[in-house]
């Protein structure tokens, strides 16, 4: 096991492409670490800049304080399971697991006892003398995982390991993983796009986009207080809704237009508004907003009131989410199942002032938190350290 320090990392492709840009975090010995980000963001270079199979263009990766960029991924003792399980297809699932002990000349009756050990943890002592292609997806999957496990690696690097497998099987998996991960210790990092993945499943995540750094911290800290408009609406089991409020001025109450029609603001808002710029955005989660018939929801201080048609109402089962057009923003609500709304049906849509979030108009990052708390005023990278 290590913990892993990476510094100042950047990473050019051929001199144009400037994929990660100055990446600082470390990884605690034991940590299971998430890399999330959108297809694009860097992240899979980041994990292969890691795991040694390739070199950072500049900026320093050390295991436990000893600086490895030049070292293989055999000398930093480092195992990588990938999305496509790579197996090899002629050889038994006992075989493939006992391969790197084999050629590393390890003797015969401790490689029965390691793969036994590993087989055991990850339930496919069943399938252990089956041919790889003789297994479902699952069962390949955690043979591929059991032959990186049974070296003991410094770092177990995961590339979207189960991105390909069904959904219910993709849920055991992620359960399956990390008490995995939690019974053995091993320093692990996971690469996802899935925010749901990287929730249910990381002790901490770092989310990137187009190669920088947008901010590292728990599932709580992320989703609850996320630095800007952009992590926002990424991270979390539906997307933040977000809409531009520009032209605020007092009259004397704060009104602002979101589109085509004038919104009345609460007071939260007014001391987020500049003297020069007076365009904000205004977040809110689905799962805090309240769907009524237009003309029938409750009007006051400290509320935002947007109207709007229901653009699709999408049966959930504990729930419907309601996705409604106003103007040029979408925006969705979570509702009762026993609530029932027509395509096209014009709504009014009820923010609460407490679950309201406000973020800067013009570099969108976060100015206040729905807690009602505003944003303290710092560089993102200082919570690195």
């Amino acid at each position: 096991m290590a913990s892993v320090t990476l510094s100042g990392i950047n990473k050019w492709y051929g001199g144009a492409v400037h994929a990660v840009q100055d990446i600082s975090f470390k990884i605690e010995d034991g940590e299971f670490f998430g890399l999330l980000g959108p297809s694009g963001s860097g992240k899979t270079s980041v994990l292969r800049m890691l795991a040694g199979l390739e070199r950072p263009t500049s900026g320093t990766i050390a295991f436990d304080g000893r600086s490895v960029e030049a070292e293989t991924p055999q000398a930093r003792n480092v195992a990588m399971v990938f999305e496509q399980n790579a197996l090899y297809p002629h050889m038994t699932a006992r075989q493939n697991i006992s391969y790197p002990l084999k050629i590393r000349g390890t003797a015969k009756p401790e490689i029965e006892a390691k793969v036994a050990e590993v087989a055991s943890l990850l339930n496919i002592g069943h399938v252990i003398d089956r041919r790889a292609s003789q297994m479902s997806g699952g069962q390949q999957q955690r043979v591929a995982i059991a032959r990186a496990l049974v070296r003991r690696p410094n770092l177990l690097c995961l590339d979207e390991p189960i991105a390909h497998l069904d959904t219910l099987l993709r849920a055991r998996l992620r359960g399956e993983l990390k008490r995995l991960q939690r019974s053995l210790g091993t320093t692990s990092v996971i690469v996802t796009h899935d925010p749901i993945e990287a929730m249910t499943m990381t002790d901490r995540i770092a989310l990137m986009r187009d190669g920088v750094m947008q901010q590292v911290g728990t599932a709580d800290d992320i989703f609850m207080r996320p630095v800007n408009a952009f992590v926002a609406q990424f991270f979390g089991l539906h997307s933040m809704n977000v809409i531009t409020v520009s032209d605020i001025v007092e009259t004397p109450e704060l009104v602002g237009q979101c589109g085509t029609q004038k919104v009345a603001l609460p007071g939260c808002v007014k001391p987020h508004v500049g003297a020069k710029s007076r365009k904000l955005q205004l977040g809110s989660r689905p799962s805090s907003v309240s769907v009524y018939r237009q003309g029938e929801a409750p009007r006051s201080g400290d509320t935002v009131v947007i109207s709007g048609r229901v653009y699709v109402a999408e049966q959930l089962g504990d729930a419907i989410l309601v996705t409604v057009q106003a103007g040029d923003a979408t925006l969705q609500a979570m509702t009762l199942p026993t609530d029932r709304f027509g395509l096209d049906e014009p709504v009014d849509l009820v923010i609460r002032e407490d679950a309201l979030y406000v973020f800067d108009g013009e570099d969108q990052r976060t100015l206040r938190f729905a807690s009602g708390q505003s944003a303290p005023r710092i560089d993102r990278l200082a919570s690195y350290a």
